[in-house]
């Protein structure tokens, strides 16, 4: 089971990866045009340590998530990386719709 929901993450996460590169890279665009003034994606209670105005930051927490999970099988930390990508996905999908 953990190896199904183990590969299931990794490519959630590589898709949320390549989706955060467009993203950070138009919010470059939109910075320089002074069209994205916020300090965070998330808010505090989002779930994540980090706290970004770009998308990277939250990727890189949810794959160090990731690799203590693998090491550990820890429950409560499944059902925050399953959370995080998701909160991921619906952010991003939102982002590339406007």
């Amino acid at each position: 089971m953990s190896e199904t929901v183990h590969k299931q993450l990794v490519e959630n996460i590589s898709i949320i990866l390549k989706k955060s590169l467009a993203a950070d890279a138009t919010l470059v665009q939109l910075r320089e045009k002074k069209q994205a003034g916020f300090a965070a994606i998330f808010t505090d209670e989002a779930g994540f340590k980090c706290s970004a105005n770009t998308f990277q930051p939250y990727v890189e927490e949810v794959a160090n998530d990731l690799m203590f999970w693998q090491k550990t099988s820890d429950q409560q930390t499944l059902i925050d990386i399953v959370k995080k990508i998701e909160q991921l996905f619906s952010v991003l999908a939102k982002f590339e719709q406007s």
